[in-house]
């Protein structure tokens, strides 16, 4: 598919893309688009499986038990058993990097560690130019909003994020940039152009202090050379607070969200919307 700006300016975005695997319906989404991502950009690929060092101390525990579904009584973790299945799961997840890595055709590589999730998934990202984790993890309990390793790389995290879900392609999903005319926006919106492909919608969610500035944003955007081959539709939203932007966002579309956290909007209210927006998320 034809990209709308020229290669030697996209393959300058990301050269190594570093996605955090766990067999979680999210994570191979995040595998997904990070291979889609990886064969646009030209970049490699690295697969990083964190074996949770919190579970085998919580195994080792004399008061850890552990209840079957086919026997009521609780029985003793056996930590050799839990050894092989998370030995199992590593191998599940390096097959399934392999898989959807040759259906890209992108080279790749895979990592196992063992530590706390967030730190080693959070160090890893700093070894490459992109980390993509998804929204949620395998936990029940962050089947709604962000899991602890998507909040700990929102808030820690030194490198851009793309936070991902299920259902999104990159090949065929709209993208939409929250743009004020900071530093931080236009790094998102020339992020944006760099991703656009053809049969792709890029919505502009203009930020201003009036419709007046907004309209002002609307004309100076349409005459950039680098929009002039995209199908592109602008928004005028009010600048607000995270929360409340949330449902002007999801009146405006949906698809791929690209924003910064260095605009004109705090910090905390950017990372507020990342949580409340049930969109696939790239932080630059």
């Amino acid at each position: 598919m034809k990209l709308l700006i020229p290669a030697q300016e996209n393959s300058m975005l990301f050269r190594h893309i570093t996605v955090a695997l766990d067999s979680s319906p999210h994570s191979l989404a995040s595998l997904t688009a990070a291979a889609e991502l990886a064969r646009l950009m030209q970049a490699d690929l690295t697969g990083v499986f964190v074996e949770d060092i919190n579970l085998f101390r919580m195994a080792e525990l004399p008061c850890s038990h552990e209840i079957r579904i086919y026997n009521s009584e609780p029985e003793k973790i056996d930590t050799a058993q839990l050894e092989r299945s998370v030995k199992l799961l590593a191998r599940e997840a390096e097959s399934s990097l392999q898989r959807i890595a040759g259906e890209f055709n992108v080279e790749c590589s895979f990592r196992i560690c063992r530590g706390v999730v967030s730190t080693e998934v959070i160090a890893s990202a700093l070894e490459g130019d992109l980390l993509v984790l998804g929204r949620s993890g395998r936990s029940p309990s962050c089947r709604k909003g962000l899991g602890s390793t998507a909040r700990k790389a929102l808030a820690e995290g030194k490198k851009p994020i793309l936070l991902m879900r299920p259902g999104f392609s990159a090949d065929k999903g709209d993208l939409l940039v929250l743009f004020d005319g900071s530093e931080g926006a236009n790094l998102a919106l020339s992020t944006a152009v760099a991703l656009t492909r053809a049969g792709n919608t890029l919505h502009l969610l203009l930020l201003a202090e009036s419709y007046e500035e907004s309209l002002k944003m609307e004309r100076e955007l349409s005459h950039k050379e680098a929009l002039s081959n995209a199908a592109v539709e602008f928004h005028h939203l009010p600048i607000n607070n995270g929360k409340k932007l949330v449902s002007y966002i999801r009146m405006a579309a949906s698809g791929l969200l690209i924003l910064s956290d260095r605009m004109k909007i705090t910090r905390e209210s950017v990372h507020d919307l990342v949580q409340e927006i049930d969109y696939p998320v790239l932080l630059v």
